[in-house]
Formats: C-alpha cells, structure tokens, sequence
C-alpha cells in the first residue's frame, strides 16, 4: 500500500483501509457523519456492514493505528449525507 493514501467511504458500509499493519494514522477529510473504525486479525472475516457493535469513533483529529499482532482495519461512515474520505498513513 503506498503511503498516503486517501479511501472513499460510502456511508454506511465498511472499507478495509490497512491490511497486515502494526502502526499507522488514520485522518478523516470530511467532517460529515460518524467515522468509525475497527479491525481484525489479518486475514480474519471482515464486519459485517451496519453492525457497528465493536466500533470505535474516530475523532477529526485522526486516530493512530497501533498493535502487536498484524491488523486489518476498517473504517464506516454513518449519518451523513454523502460519502465520506479518510487519508491513511502508515
């Protein structure tokens, strides 16, 4: 994955925007809606779309990416009006 890079988020509806990683940001360009995110073990099932139950929020400032095992995070936008967009560093 190149470094940065910026995901369209359909609202409602989770997108993988990192595959195996350790460390990285997470930084939501749109401030319309809720920017949730949450992760998986790497090669794990991914959420299922409108379950949101082990979601966190993702603040405007951005949220760090930070683990011991290889991750896959996923991030979902909801009540907003128009799709949404993250940049990820990593």
């Amino acid at each position: 994955m190149a470094n940065p890079v910026v995901f369209t988020i359909p609202v409602s509806t989770w997108v993988k925007v990192a595959t195996a990683v350790f460390v990285g940001n997470i930084l939501p360009i749109e401030a319309d809606g809720k920017y949730l995110y949450t992760y998986r073990m790497t090669g794990g099932a991914a959420p299922t779309n409108g379950d949101y139950s082990d979601a966190k929020e993702l603040a405007y400032e951005g949220g760090i990416i930070q683990s011991s095992a290889a991750i896959d995070v996923y991030v979902a936008v909801t009540d907003a009006t128009d799709d949404g967009h993250v940049r990820v560093d990593l």
